[in-house]
């Protein structure tokens, strides 16, 4: 166990991140909403009679804006939403641990932890300022450089806190010269991997072929069961070679069977029944959904210091699912997909802020 003063030194730092995320959040938000048109429905007579008793008997009182922001395209207010600053701040950090975050989310570890599953191939890696070959061989960097430059094409990105694309690259020996090979993998001092490009399901490839699309499905440890509590599809827009809602891409929720719903969501809330390029999301279904979704529940169960996980997967050529990566701090899903936890909303609200069942599992 770690002694008081180390306890509270971890915790002072987590309370600091979790609070630059829930101060992001309500920037978003507030943006967000002042561009939005008015609900369809009464929505101040809802909020008041349905969102803030519900919320009452765990003492929270949520701000109008989160519920003006999921309330875009219903006909009706769920209280169920859980507002953004709560999430990040509150139910994330208690079901999780985040000081074990770096650690378990660094890419060059994957082959440690999901060797068993399909990934794309290691082409080389830098832990910590130690180069690796693709087999885990310490190499000078030039010897990296060297062996990246013999590759037809990779991907390069940071390996721990890579969020919303920054940073990847991507080369291609037919348009790069050997000095912009070198150029790309000098741009990082250290924590980054070189991995194979994923030439994806034709399904996927028609929707944008730049860009490789990926399912993000969001899994729940509660109650000594995985739930996979929602999926999406992100797909990259135009030229874009990333899928990052953030970067300009759109995501869209998939239905339990492995169907797109009808519409999908930009970052501005956009709603939007095919995508730019011409392909109407109902008539896509992901290949190989269900094996996913097996994937995540055999997986998540070994992972318990972090209840709440977003796992991205690519399907290749041959339907088959590839293991990307996975995020112990995922976003909650709710703007395409509905209420994050979804019937199992006041089960958990009660653990969270009356039968504290894990208050004391991150000692």
């Amino acid at each position: 166990m770690r002694s008081s003063l180390r306890r509270g030194l971890d915790n002072i730092y987590e309370r600091l991140e979790a609070t630059v995320r829930v101060v992001e959040r309500r920037r978003f938000a507030k943006k967000t909403v002042r561009g939005l048109a008015k609900p369809r429905f009464d929505f101040e007579k809802q909020y008041r009679d349905r969102v803030l008793p519900f919320w009452q008997k765990y003492g929270v009182k949520p701000k109008k804006y989160w519920y003006l922001l999921y309330s875009q395209g219903q006909s009706e207010l769920d209280p169920r939403y859980i507002p953004d600053d709560l999430y990040f701040g509150k139910i994330l950090p208690y079901f999780s641990n985040m000081s074990f975050r770096r650690y378990a989310e660094d890419k060059c570890y994957h082959e440690i932890l999901f060797g068993h599953l399909l990934r794309p191939r290691t082409i080389a890696k830098n832990v910590a300022g130690v180069n690796y070959d693709g087999e885990g061989r310490i190499v000078t960097r030039d010897e990296l450089v060297a062996i990246c430059a013999k590759e037809k094409s990779f991907i390069i990105k940071p390996s721990v806190d890579s969020g919303t694309g920054r940073l990847i690259a991507f080369y291609d020996a037919d348009r790069h010269s050997f000095a912009q090979c070198q150029e790309m993998i000098n741009r990082f001092d250290c924590n980054f991997i070189v991995q194979e490009v994923v030439e994806q399901h034709e399904d996927l490839a028609c929707i944008n072929q730049t860009s490789l699309n990926t399912v993000r499905i969001l899994s729940f440890l509660f109650e000594g069961e995985v739930h996979v509590l929602s999926g999406i599809l992100r797909m990259g827009t135009r030229e874009s070679r990333i899928d990052n809602i953030s970067a300009g891409g759109i995501q869209c929720a998939i239905n339990p069977d492995g169907s797109l719903h009808s519409v999908a969501a930009d970052k501005h809330r956009n709603w939007l029944d095919h995508h730019p390029n011409g392909i109407k999301f109902a008539d896509i279904r992901i290949p190989s959904f269900e094996r996913i979704k097996q994937i995540v529940q055999n997986e998540h169960r070994k992972l318990a210091h972090f209840k709440l996980i977003g796992w991205d997967f690519a399907i290749n050529k041959d339907a088959h699912p590839v293991f990307i990566e996975y995020n112990v701090c995922p976003g909650a899903n709710q703007m395409t997909c509905g209420p994050t936890f979804g019937e199992l909303t006041e089960r958990v609200l009660e653990d969270v802020f009356i039968g504290k069942t894990y208050r004391n599992a991150n000692n």
